[in-house]
């Protein structure tokens, strides 16, 4: 398009007499030309605007230009912020998942370890050669529980059946093997 604008067009060269030695004088060429063959230049005009040009309407329709376009920019950029949230919760989220699925495999291998090495436990007890005896009733030692202490008188306002309701039952078993 600029090319267009700055497009040579040729123009014709007016013709001199020839001088009286019967040979046109060469002058250099000056880069002005003369006035005759130089184009004329109006000076600028002012173009008139349009009478609807300040009417409410138009104006409306610039504001509503104005707010249209910077909601269309405040939308592209919640739309950027969001499709990068996404892709940073999902990276989160697969190396969450990757720590999940080695901490499920270590948990496996120690579950593994540990039974084998109870059932390695297991044998050793099994054999004889410990000295391990399986244990016998009449060797098992009963605590009997401690004489509690006495409970203090709580104000009268609360009454029997609600005491019964949080009191401790009494048990006749042993409190510890």
């Amino acid at each position: 398009m600029s090319a267009a604008l700055k497009s040579y067009v040729p123009r014709p060269v007016p013709s001199r007499p020839p001088t009286a030695t019967g040979r046109a004088t060469l002058r250099p060429r000056s880069t002005t030309l003369p006035a005759e063959s130089r184009p004329r230049v109006s000076p600028p005009v002012a173009l008139p605007t349009a009478p609807g040009l300040e009417s409410p309407g138009l104006r409306l329709m610039s504001q509503l230009h104005l707010v249209s376009s910077a909601l269309a920019v405040s939308l592209v950029a919640l739309t950027l912020v969001s499709y990068g949230t996404s892709v940073y919760i999902s990276r989160q989220l697969s190396q969450a998942n990757q720590q999940l699925n080695r901490l499920q495999r270590s948990e496996q291998q120690l579950t593994t370890a540990n039974a084998v090495l109870k059932n390695h436990l297991a044998q050793q007890v099994e054999s004889e050669a410990m000295g391990f005896q399986p244990p016998q009733p009449g060797s098992v030692i009963f605590l009997k529980p401690s004489p509690q202490t006495a409970v203090v008188a709580l104000p009268s306002q609360v009454s029997h059946p609600v005491m019964r309701r949080f009191a401790l039952p009494k048990v006749d078993v042993p409190l510890g093997y």
